[in-house]
């Protein structure tokens, strides 16, 4: 055995490697930054690389063919970067040929009978990080997101600490799609603050901005992201909203040589320029695989005990193996070097277990590390901060702003006090309170100035006015009104995002009431109801007259002293029906009573109708006939156009005169030059408003505008839509560094709601707001279609059943008639349904059995045929004869053919 073992590693040493090891690379074609890292890494520790890519996920017959050309040229390990059941069939391809396989994730289709070495920081370490940091926040409810498809390996202890005690409750949400927000408007609405995130490091911006889109980004919200790619991307805009984040980091970026060199050759092959914490995890994973091989490598070959290592061109299709791979992998395993995401070391299945990570938090100062976690536990540099508790610098805290306002209600006044004010305490109004919550969340200091000229540029000399001017000057910091949008102030200042939309509307006067009209009492249904009620009417006195002619009760003896009469009346004529529909509808009745089941259940069907009908009819009746309608005279901008007695007109300055100056539409070109050239242009708003309230004026003014003047002026109201949309921003100089803290704090007061209780405060609280109260529209509502279809339905499969049973009558009659008469039951349908759908006359004759006088064929033909002719006759003449029927003579002779003849003949309806 000794000799054996002493044969074998003197081979392996006379195996001497000349050429560099070749080192293959698997991955995705969009992963380029991948693929250079691994070149870079590679070229550093002297290796070369022989790179495959997959076109896209779930080519597995592409990941084969790779695999089987990699091996073919000899290498000496596979990285790769696919992840998910690409992994699974890699490494069980590897684990034939005996090929190291070296992973950069965690896969959650890992077995422990796989062979690999997985330089991702396993579940195992994830859950007991996780689970120290819910202790150390004290954290007694929290939310599990994950993404679908993602495996919850990481958070499974997390998951168990909801059910052994009561100490602690989880809840678990999947985000499904592409759009996570009815998910996380979900979590909001339940009162949920604290979440543990776990996804692809490719899902953290969208799950990011989805959750501020949907206010779940504000001061008591926390988060714990489980990616270590959360601080590799640019979080500034969440900086300042109070939320609490905190996540890993697997690099230490205080010293680290191995990081530094790393990211210097990175940028100088691929020519990019990045930080090295902005380098994703599965980029430096790259350059810690490649360390761990390189030091087996080296350390194999420096052994004595073992020769120099030897690729081996494999051949998949003869099942080959590389005599060294089982060595080389299990030598990694067991080895421990340091590397760029600190110390290399693996459990027996190729795990990271015992790892080293970086505990980061968000602050408004940036990202800052509170401390590390390793297998022995956490240790914080800094006792944990909430949030909300953090009083970190600010770009804007502590400096002062002049900022330009305009006495316009409501967004700002002069406040009336009996004592003398000064400074920012004259002033009140909703872009006040506006910019006081921008200031306590910023922390910045500010004074007003007041300028009513909003600003435009003057179209000879070019030169801006108003609080533009200002602002390029810098002789102001801010401006908030409102300072509508628009693309020729654009073009001289910048604006922060939008805090309030609208667009133009006509503030008009309250018409005065008039009269119901002539026929208003027709305006209770519209016309499509009585349309459908004449169609009804007509298809339901076809479908009574049809059910009464098929069913068998409905055919009576016109004579009731006859026991046994000649022919049948029905009481179902067209004239008859119409005239029983009509009578339930005026609710008067007829004296026509139906007999068979079929047709009363239709009526009764049709009873019920009615009465809805007729109750829906009657309780809306009173209110068009006694109220008064408000009448305009115009209800569009096309129709106050076209007025000859209405005078218009909007603000002399401002974005309402402009947009109908500016405008490419004939008709606004043509009310402006009509507005300027009558004067009926004001220079405020106010006069506007008396005007329109006084005369007959319409005033166009700014939606806002006149939601707030509504609530003051209750004679006064918006006629039709918005002729345009627009924004309220507000203006600072061209190019200022202090938009995008604007633009994030705009956009949390939006999210929060803050936005629209000031809106409510000013424009319906307070300066006499409110006072008209809820204006409720006083014009009756036409009943419709939607609201009478239920009747509709209910007469409709009334009817169907009534159709049913009456069918089912008639099948039933017209076999004991086949019985009877010895006929097929098909002659006798026929004959029946020929007689119903003529819908002529409303006799029909008797089909009585033969009468017995001599039992011969002769006479029994003769009996039939002269019944036929009495039939016939009396038909024709409208009475019964039977009278006559027993005075016919039946001495003819007739043939047996004569016979069916004869008997065919009498069962016909004539």
């Amino acid at each position: 055995m000794f000799l054996k073992i002493f044969v074998l590693v003197t081979v392996i040493i006379k195996c001497v490697a000349t050429q560099q090891p070749v080192i293959g690379g698997l991955f995705y074609s969009d992963d380029e930054d991948l693929q250079m890292a691994l070149t870079v890494s590679a070229k550093m520790s002297n290796f070369t690389t022989s790179i495959r890519t997959v076109s896209k996920r779930g080519e597995m017959i592409e990941i084969s063919n790779h695999i089987c050309s990699l091996v073919e040229e000899g290498i000496f390990a596979i990285i790769e970067g696919l992840g998910g059941k690409a992994t699974e069939l890699v490494q069980s391809l590897c684990d034939i040929l005996e090929i190291p396989l070296l992973v950069l994730e965690d896969n959650d289709y890992f077995a422990r009978t796989w062979s690999l070495v997985n330089l991702f920081p396993s579940p195992v370490a994830f859950n007991m990080a996780l689970e120290n940091l819910i202790l150390m926040k004290n954290w007694r409810n929290f939310t599990i997101l994950y993404v679908k498809g993602h495996s919850l390996a990481k958070v499974h202890s997390l998951m168990k600490m909801g059910y052994p005690t009561d100490k602690f409750t989880v809840t678990i949400r999947e985000l499904n799609g592409t759009d996570y927000r009815d998910t996380l408007i979900s979590c909001r609405k339940s009162g949920q603050v604290n979440f543990v995130v776990d996804c692809p490091s490719s899902n953290l911006e969208q799950i990011l901005q989805q959750a501020q889109q949907v206010g779940l980004m504000a001061d008591e919200h926390s988060y714990i992201f489980v990616s270590p790619d959360l601080f590799t991307i640019n979080l500034d805009r969440y900086r300042y909203g109070g939320v609490n984040m905190t996540g890993f980091r697997l690099i230490d970026l205080s010293k680290n040589e191995f990081l530094w060199d790393y990211v210097t050759n990175y940028n100088a092959e691929s020519g990019f320029n990045v930080e090295p914490y902005e380098l994703k995890a599965k980029t430096i994973l790259i350059r810690d695989a490649i360390l761990i091989l390189s030091d087996a490598l080296s350390k194999l070959n420096q052994n004595n005990l073992f020769p120099r290592l030897e690729s081996q061109s494999l051949s998949c299709e003869k099942y080959d193996s590389w005599q060294f791979g089982s060595t080389l992998i299990n030598f990694m395993k067991t080895n421990k070097i340091e590397g760029v995401t600190r110390t290399l070391i693996f459990d027996g299945f190729g795990q990271r277990n015992d790892v080293i990570m970086d505990i980061l938090e968000l602050t408004p100062a940036g990202n800052q590390t509170i401390g590390n976690w390793s297998s022995e536990g956490l240790i914080l540099d800094r006792p944990f901060v909430p949030a909300a508790e953090i009083v970190e610098e600010t770009i804007m805290r502590n400096k002062t702003f002049k900022i330009l306002i305009s006495t316009t209600a409501p967004y700002g006044y002069i406040k009336d006090s009996d004592k003398r004010l000064e400074g920012n305490d004259r002033y009140e109004g909703f872009t006040i309170d506006l910019i006081e919550k921008l200031s306590e969340m910023l922390g910045f200091n500010y004074e007003f100035e007041i300028e009513n000229d909003y600003g435009t540029i003057d179209a000879v000399t070019h030169k801006w006015t108003g609080m533009v001017l200002k602002l390029r000057e810098e002789k102001a910091d801010f401006a908030i009104c409102d300072f509508t949008i628009t693309a020729e102030r654009q073009s001289g200042i910048d604006f922060s995002t939008p805090f309030m939309t609208l667009g133009i509307g006509i503030l008009y006067k309250q018409p005065s009431k008039q009269p119901p009209e002539m026929f208003s009492f027709m305006a209770v249904f519209s016309k499509e109801v009585w349309y459908y009620m004449m169609l009804v009417q007509a298809g339901l006195g076809v479908i009574m007259i049809f059910v009464g002619r098929i069913s068998h009760k409905e055919w009576q003896n016109p004579v009731p002293c006859i026991e046994q009469p000649e022919e049948l009346s029905n009481q179902f004529s067209f004239a008859n029906s119409v005239w029983l529909i009509i009578g339930s509808v005026m609710q008067q009745g007829t004296e026509i009573a139906p007999i068979a089941l079929a047709p009363r259940i239709i009526t009764s069907v049709w009873w019920f109708f009615t009465m809805v009908m007729v109750a829906s009819y009657v309780g809306t009746l009173v209110a068009f006939l006694t109220v008064e309608k408000n009448v305009l005279p115009f209800t569009t901008v096309e129709e106050l156009h076209a007025h000859k007695s209405i005078s218009y007109g909007c603000k002399s300055k401002g974005s309402t005169k402009q947009f109908f100056q500016t405008s490419s539409n004939p008709m606004y070109q043509d009310m402006y030059a009509k507005m300027k050239a009558k004067n009926w242009l004001v220079s405020d708003n106010n006069i506007g408003v008396e005007l329109a309230e006084n005369s007959t004026y319409a005033f166009f003014m700014e939606s806002t505008s006149i939601e707030y003047y509504k609530e003051r002026h209750c004679d006064l109201l918006q006629v039709g839509g918005l002729l345009d949309s627009k924004s309220y921003g507000i203006g600072m100089k061209k190019g200022s560094k202090y938009k995008k803290h604007i633009d994030d704090a705009l956009l949390q007061l939006k999210e929060r709601g803050e936005i629209q209780k000031l809106k409510d405060i000013w424009w319906k609280e307070k300066h006499d707001g409110g006072k008209c109260g809820t204006k409720r529209d006083e014009d009756p509502k036409q009943l419709g279609m939607k609201n009478m279809l239920g009747a509709f339905v209910v007469l409709g499969v009334g009817s169907l059943i009534g159709v049913f049973v009456s069918t089912l009558d008639m099948l039933w009659g017209v076999f004991k008639r086949s019985v009877k008469y010895n006929t097929t039951f098909k002659y006798e349908l026929i004959e029946e349904l020929k007689f119903a759908l003529t819908f002529n006359g409303d006799i029909k004759p008797v089909k009585r059995p033969t009468k017995e006088n001599d039992g011969s064929f002769e006479a029994l033909a003769e009996l039939e045929a002269k019944d036929e002719i009495k039939s016939l006759h009396s038909i024709k003449s409208g009475r019964s004869t039977d009278t006559h029927r027993t005075h016919h003579s039946h001495g003819s002779k007739h043939s047996s053919g004569g016979l069916s003849v004869a008997f065919a003949r009498r069962r016909e309806y004539t």
